[in-house]
């Protein structure tokens, strides 16, 4: 039998795949508790975008869709690394095969940034301090988030020529900042 570190090594990116599997089973048993309180999952509550649609979200919730928004953010941390990871690889995997540049996986890098900003503001509205500045905060780190993550699992799973991205992404080094 093969052991496990064998087996990461000789597949990492069925190896994440099942680390983000797991973590998103977590994810969408806290989801589902915070929707069967009655309001919606964590996904409208990361762009509510205001302090009265976030407090809106917060009164459906009650104390229990609450309890288990907050344990959801905490979670979201292993989450994004999971998530990050996978699809640094898968990134990393596409752009080998079609011989593009080595920074595209930092697009994953990218995205776990955003969400850990999100995080920290949801957590910081959840606890709420400054529920307007946060619910802001976190509808742009969140739409950061989702715009890179559309464009890098886009990349890595567009089955046809991807020319334009090429041409820039031979183009880059040559841009003056």
């Amino acid at each position: 039998m093969t052991s496990p570190l064998r087996w990461v090594r000789r597949s990492p990116i069925a190896a994440a795949t099942v680390a983000y599997v797991g973590y998103s089973l977590a994810m969408l048993r806290l989801d589902r508790q915070m929707q069967a309180t009655g309001g919606p999952g964590i996904i409208p509550f990361e762009l509510a975008g205001t302090a009265t649609k976030a407090e809106a979200i917060m009164a459906q919730w009650g104390e229990d869709g609450q309890r288990a928004a907050r344990r959801s953010m905490w979670l979201d941390f292993g989450y994004m690394t999971s998530y990050g990871i996978l699809l640094g690889l898968l990134v990393d995997r596409r752009r080998r095969r079609r011989g593009h540049p080595g920074w595209l996986p930092a697009l994953a890098a990218g995205a776990v940034a955003g969400d850990a900003v999100e995080g920290v503001a949801l957590l910081r509205v959840l606890d709420r301090r400054d529920v307007a500045v946060n619910a802001r905060l976190a509808k742009i780190a969140a739409s950061v988030k989702f715009a890179i993550l559309a464009i890098a699992l886009g990349y890595s799973f567009y089955p046809g020529e991807l020319s334009s991205i090429q041409k820039i992404c031979q183009e880059w080094p040559s841009r003056s900042l």
